[in-house]
C-alpha cells in the first residue's frame, strides 16, 4: 500500500473492476474515475469541452482487441487520480501505454509516481521493452522547449507533464495539433474528381462495405506519420468492424461516416467519421479520417470531410464546435482541416521510454 511522506495523509492505491453496464451495482468506481480525468483535462485545457460521460466511455473499455486496466488512487475514500495501463493486441507488440491523471490540489505528494510505477510495473512484467504517454500539455510561453523528432511542434519543458516524464526517462517521440472549428460551419463545396462516388452512412456499417471499412481501419495503423512512437500493424476484418458499430452504438453517441468509393472497382479508398453527442451544448469529435496511398493527390480527403461536416448541420445543427487531432507533421491534412475553418487548440505529445 504506498504512502505519502510523514505529515501528509496517506493514499492506497487499487485495480478498478470494469462494470458490465453503467447501472451495474460496481460501476460507482469507473464513474468517480472518469470524473476525476475530466477535471484534469479541464485543468490544461480550459474548458470541459474533452470530457466523455462515463456512460460513452464504458464500451472501449470492453473492446477485446486493446485490452487495459485501470487503477486508482484514494485519499479518504476518495478517488483522486488515475492510471491506465494499454497495449495493442497481438503477440509481438513490444509497447506498452501509460496514462496518470492526477487532480491538481493533491499533487506533490507522491500519488502519481505511485500510479505510474503500478501500471509500468505490469508493462515490465509483460515483457514490454517500450512505454509510452500520450499527454496534454499546457501552451506555456517563453523559457525552454523541447522540439518532437519530426522536426514539427513543441512542448514547454516547464508543462508540469513533461517534468513528470522527463524525470523518468522519456522522450518526446511525436507532437500533435489539437484543432477546432467553430460552428456552424460552412465548408466549401467541393467538386469530387472523376472516377469518385461519396457514399454516406450513420450508424452500423453497410454490411456490404465491411471488407472494405477494415482495410481502411488498418492503415490507420500505417499511413499517417507516427514520428518515433511504437504502433504496430493493426489486424483488422469484418468481425472487428462489426465490434466496434456494437460499441460505438452502445456509447449513446450518433457517428456519421462518409467514404469515397473508386467507381472502376466498387471499393472504398477513403473514409471520415465524426461522433455526435445527444447533448447540444457539447462539441462533436472527429474521430478517423484517412485515404489510401494509391488515391491521394485527388483532394479525396477534402472530399469526404466536407461532406461529413455538411451532414453534421443537416442531421444534428446546434453543437458548438468540432474537435480534431493530427500529427503536427502531417501537414497535407494540417492544410485540409485550415482550409475548412479548424484552428490549433493545443499540442499533445507522445513520449516514449526505451527500456
Amino acid at each position: 500500500m504506498p504512502s505519502t511522506p510523514t505529515g501528509t495523509p496517506s493514499f492506497t492505491i487499487d485495480e478498478v473492476t470494469i462494470p458490465a453496464s453503467i447501472d451495474a451495482a460496481d460501476a460507482a468506481d469507473f464513474i468517480e474515475a472518469t470524473g476525476v480525468v475530466s477535471r484534469v483535462e479541464a485543468d490544461i485545457v480550459g474548458s470541459f469541452d474533452l470530457a466523455y460521460t462515463p456512460a460513452e466511455l464504458l464500451p472501449t473499455w470492453h473492446d477485446p482487441y486493446e485490452p487495459r486496466r485501470m487503477f486508482v488512487a484514494r485519499v479518504d475514500g476518495r478517488i483522486v487520480g488515475r492510471a491506465v495501463h494499454e497495449v495493442q493486441s497481438g503477440d509481438a507488440v513490444p509497447s506498452a501505454w501509460i496514462t496518470v491523471d492526477v487532480l491538481p490540489e493533491v499533487r506533490g505528494r507522491g500519488i502519481g509516481g505511485a500510479l505510474y510505477d503500478t501500471a509500468a510495473a505490469i508493462a515490465v512484467n509483460e515483457g514490454r521493452t517500450v512505454l509510452q504517454v500520450f499527454a496534454m500539455h499546457r501552451d506555456i510561453a517563453g523559457g525552454e522547449r523541447i522540439t518532437s523528432p519530426t522536426g514539427y511542434g513543441s512542448v514547454s519543458r516547464h508543462d508540469p507533464g513533461a517534468r513528470f516524464l522527463l524525470a523518468r526517462g522519456y522522450r518526446l517521440a511525436q507532437v500533435d495539433r489539437m484543432s477546432r472549428l467553430p460552428l456552424p460551419a460552412s465548408p466549401p463545396v467541393v467538386e469530387q474528381p472523376a472516377g469518385y462516388s461519396l457514399e454516406v452512412w450513420e450508424g452500423p456499417t453497410p454490411e456490404h462495405r465491411l471488407a472494405d471499412l477494415a482495410i481502411l481501419h488498418a492503415a490507420m495503423s500505417t499511413e499517417p506519420p507516427l514520428g518515433e512512437t511504437d504502433y504496430q500493424p493493426e489486424v483488422w476484418d469484418e468481425a472487428r468492424v462489426r465490434d466496434v458499430d456494437t460499441r460505438g452504438d452502445a456509447e449513446g453517441r450518433r457517428w456519421l461516416t462518409a467514404v469515397v468509393r473508386h467507381d472502376a472497382t466498387d471499393s472504398l479508398v477513403g473514409f471520415t467519421q465524426l461522433t455526435v453527442p445527444a447533448d447540444l451544448s457539447r462539441p462533436v469529435f472527429q474521430q478517423d479520417t484517412v485515404v489510401l496511398e494509391a488515391h491521394r493527390g485527388h483532394r479525396l480527403g477534402m472530399v469526404v470531410k466536407a461532406a461529413n461536416l455538411a451532414r453534421l448541420e443537416e442531421l444534428a445543427p446546434g453543437h458548438p464546435s468540432v474537435y480534431t487531432w493530427n500529427a503536427e507533421e502531417n501537414r497535407h491534412m494540417l492544410a485540409v482541416n485550415e482550409a475548412l475553418g479548424f484552428v490549433a487548440a493545443g499540442y499533445p505529445g507522445s513520449w516514449r521510454l526505451d527500456l
